[in-house]
């Protein structure tokens, strides 16, 4: 039977224990035995000395040595005594029962350590070949008579506490093997219930829950028995219920991973995963698609690699932002375009010994948008086509329209009999329809506008103009241009700018546009308080708000304001307003100044637009003020009243469209000129190579020949290329045209006014584009002022010193010369010029610095 390691070491504790146990209490029994047979021999040696001494008084002084002799041999016989001998005062010996003498060691004992004592003295002799002894003697009358010696042997004593111990370990072994035995007996009692418990809790160990345990006792082992058995049933139980679990969700995370493989086997965007390191752990075959990898394995491998700088910036992009979902434009293989989406992936690792830590990936969605860029540029196309055809009827609309009004208010409605209350009331209502047309007319025009404001910016095709800004003049343009509307609805405009704001650099009028698109819709939203414009600065960048007490915006309509044509509220119950492409345009127009725009806003408790314009280092300008130079040059070159030499001069009007040819001949014709008519740009080149016009007004799209084509031959003939050309179309391509030649840029709808000031001014100047002459030691303020004259029609040629101004001025012979006046005044060659042959026709501009004033020579 095999006993229980626990069990066999109990037992041999307590063998030991009990071995220790008997042998100590053996010891002691032996010394306290021995300690007791000394004392007993001792007592006993002192009884017989006296017994002796007390019986030989007489014997000694008879000197009967045989009867003392027989007295102590008697004596003798009594266990533990070893020898007994009597001497006299003289220390002579009488008796003794030494064989055959007594040994020399106790004589000389005696000799040198006897005393005349008169009691009993013990002492310990060693007495050789015969072993250890206790000398007892006693005096025999005071030691007067003699003294009597008994040695008791401690053989004796040793031989009997031997025997003793002997007798006692005997007993304690019986007794220890009756121990061992029961103890034995006991243990295999124990061990074999605890061995089954043992080898049942290794089979359940095993998950082998088919066998049971049976002990049946009531003791504790019985129902530790029962425990277990019920504990394997249990445990049976649940992990074929485990087992059950463990099989179904192995299953459902096979179908799920199937599943999930198949998803991204078919998905049509392409999948990119990236650990924190940028290397990738995952993408699917869309993806590989997408930038012609083939079947490469690109596992493992860094994405800036694989895929280039773009989409490695954002994935690192979306790790630092991991609250933010990222959008980019990527470029795809074989010239196509991908739009990527990426967001951060946070997983949970748990390191053994460590806490939880977080470990950030980012997962990259890319869609294929080259065919939607392509249906947004066919749309954005269209739409400007679309535009473009509105403006050219809108054009005839507005301008017949104000032509009627003009032509009533000037001769029919004066005529009218002023106390017919009826007719008064006739001519109110014409002139009010006539007004609400030209209003509508002249808001469906802002609505054509803003299309192609975001054509324009989508197709990149946006002339900026960048300078420097001050926020102060940006935001109380902007103010001013929306005071009206303030007005109209009775709300105070608040200003709150922090002082000491350093210039910006942008496009000023760009930037006014998107303040007063915010300020309106404040004031459009608002009905009563205030609306504030309110200027911050941050360490990188200006920061303007528009907060209004309006309506405000749903949560979930704020992400879609910025989209195009995008009304949100409920289109049924509440009109939509304009195109839906304010909130668009002002995005793109700070989003190419490196800002951002974005929406807060509470419903039915306001909202606060805001966007944000980057701060960059500015570099000093010369400052020139051009309207101030622009209004001098008018005023030097503009007559003073239409002459009736001019009012005899031949307009072309060149148009594919009859009735816009027609509004312009009405208008042109009140005033004097003599129109003629081209449809096309090849009947135009005919009738001016025929007639000789004094200027020429010049659609750009029209049939057989474009305008620009027509420009283009117009000006590179030398019997042509002096007649002054004002572009009139719904194009806006101004730098095309200037650069072909033409005089002016105008855009339909028909500005009147304008039109008919710039043909006044160019027909006072006589010929095509008037030569300027530029001179200025400082080139950047030459570039900028050629810049701004070049974009008014004027042929600007740039000198920067006195030396080659006397070349150009008689190379060129400008119509004007515009110096700087420090140079004027410190170069003597040049003021000579104005004397020189052929200088008497040409003005001289002198432009000063801050601290003088303008002036100029003719």
């Amino acid at each position: 039977m095999k006993t229980s390691k626990l069990l066999q070491k109990t037992l041999l504790g307590e063998i030991l224990l009990f071995a220790i146990i008997a042998a100590s209490t053996s010891i002691v029994s032996g010394l306290n035995l021995k300690k007791h047979m000394l004392e007993e021999f001792e007592s006993k040696g002192k009884a017989i000395v006296n017994s002796i001494a007390n019986s030989s008084v007489e014997v000694l002084f008879n000197r009967d040595a045989s009867t003392l002799q027989s007295t102590i041999d008697q004596f003798l016989n009594i266990k533990g005594v070893g020898y007994i001998f009597v001497i006299d005062d003289r220390d002579e010996i009488i008796a003794h029962t030494f064989v055959p003498t007594i040994p020399p060691e106790l004589l000389e004992h005696i000799n040198e350590g006897h005393r005349k004592d008169t009691k009993n003295v013990i002492d310990e002799i060693h007495l050789l070949n015969r072993g250890e002894f206790i000398d007892i003697s006693s005096p025999i009358l005071a030691g007067v008579a003699g003294y009597v010696h008994v040695g008791m042997d401690k053989s004796a004593v040793a031989a009997h506490v031997k025997e003793a111990t002997l007798q006692q370990l005997a007993l304690v072994l019986a007794i220890f093997l009756l121990a061992v035995a029961i103890a034995y007996i006991r243990v295999n009692q124990i061990s074999k219930p605890l061995n089954q418990l043992t080898e049942y809790a290794q089979r359940l160990k095993a998950r082998d829950f088919s066998t049971s345990v049976k002990i049946q006792s009531k003791d504790e082992i019985g129902l530790l028995a029962q425990t277990l058995q019920s504990m394997s049933e249990e445990l049976s139980h649940s992990f074929d219920n485990l087992e059950q679990a463990v099989s179904d969700a192995t299953t459902e995370l096979l179908v799920s991973n199937s599943y999930l493989r198949a998803i991204l086997k078919n998905l049509a965007d392409g999948l990119l995963v990236t650990d924190p390191q940028g290397r990738i752990t995952q993408f699917n075959p869309a993806l590989a698609e997408m930038f012609d990898l083939g079947k490469l394995d690109i596992r493992g491998q860094l994405c800036s690699e694989i895929f280039g700088r773009e989409l490695a910036e954002l994935a690192t992009q979306t790790q630092q932002q991991s609250t933010e979902v990222l959008t980019a434009e990527i470029a795809l293989a074989r010239n196509r375009v991908g739009k990527a989406v990426s967001t951060a992936i946070e997983q949970e690792l748990t390191m053994s010994g460590e806490n939880d830590t977080e470990q950030m990936s980012s997962a990259i969605l890319i869609r294929d948008i080259t065919a939607e860029k392509e249906i947004d540029r066919m749309k954005t196309d269209f739409l400007s086509t679309v535009s473009h055809e509105l403006r050219t009827p809108l054009t005839s609309v507005l301008g017949f329209t104000k032509l009627i009004k003009k032509k009533l208010e000037d001769t029919l409605f004066p005529n009218i009999d002023t106390g017919n209350k009826k007719q008064q009331r006739a001519v109110k209502q014409v002139s009010n329809n006539l007004n609400i047309i030209v209003a509508e007319g002249e808001r469906l025009t802002t609505l054509i506008n803003d299309v192609l404001d975001i054509a324009k910016m989508e197709a990149g095709r946006v002339d900026w103009k960048i300078e420097p800004i001050i926020i102060e003049e940006l935001v109380n343009r902007s103010l001013a241009a929306t005071s009206v509307l303030f007005q109209q609805k009775g709300l105070e405009p608040i200003i709150e700018i922090e002082p000491e704001l350093p210039e910006i650099m942008g496009d000023k009028d760009r930037l006014i546009q998107v303040l007063v698109n915010l300020l309106s819709n404040a004031v459009k939203f608002t009905d009563e308080g205030s609306v504030t414009c309110r200027v911050g600065r941050n360490p990188e960048s200006l920061t303007i708000s528009v907060v209004d007490g309006g309506i405000g915006i749903a949560p979930e309509d704020c992400s879609q304001v910025f989209e195009k044509f995008k009304q949100v509220g409920d289109t049924l119950t509440d009109k939509p307003q304009g195109t839906g492409l304010g909130l668009p345009i002002c995005k793109q127009i700070i989003e190419h100044h490196g800002g951002t725009i974005w929406v807060e806003s509470t419903l039915g408790e306001g909202s606060t637009f805001s966007f944000s314009l980057p701060l960059s280092e500015i570099a000093e300008v010369p400052t020139i003020n051009l309207d101030t130079l622009l209004t001098q040059l008018n005023h030097h070159v503009r007559p003073a009243a239409l002459t009736d030499e001019l009012q005899k001069k031949c307009i072309l009007v060149v148009d594919d469209d009859a009735h816009i040819r027609e509004l312009l001949r009405q208008e042109l014709e009140a005033q004097g000129y003599q129109i003629r008519e081209a449809k096309d740009g090849l009947e135009a080149i005919q009738q001016v190579k025929a007639l000789q016009p004094d200027l020429i007004i010049m659609d750009v799209m029209m049939p057989q020949m474009s305008g620009f084509d027509a420009v283009a031959v117009l000006k590179n003939d030398p019997q042509t290329m002096e007649i002054p050309i004002v572009i009139l179309s719904i194009m806006e391509d101004k730098e095309r045209g200037y650069r072909l030649g033409v005089d002016r840029y105008l855009q339909k709808p028909i500005n009147a006014e304008m039109l008919l000031q710039e043909i006044s001014l160019l027909l006072s100047q006589g010929k095509s584009r008037r030569k300027v002459l530029l001179v200025d030691e400082d080139a950047s303020a030459v570039r900028m002022l050629a810049q701004v004259l070049q974009e008014r029609g004027y042929n600007v040629v740039e000198v920067l010193d006195s030396k080659e101004l006397w070349v150009k001025a008689f190379s060129v012979q400008p119509d004007l010369i515009i110096a700087n006046a420090n140079l004027w005044q410190q170069s003597e060659s040049v003021k000579t010029l104005r004397f020189e042959k052929g200088m008497e026709n040409v003005l001289f501009i002198l432009l000063a610095d801050e601290h003088n004033d303008e002036s100029d020579c003719s």
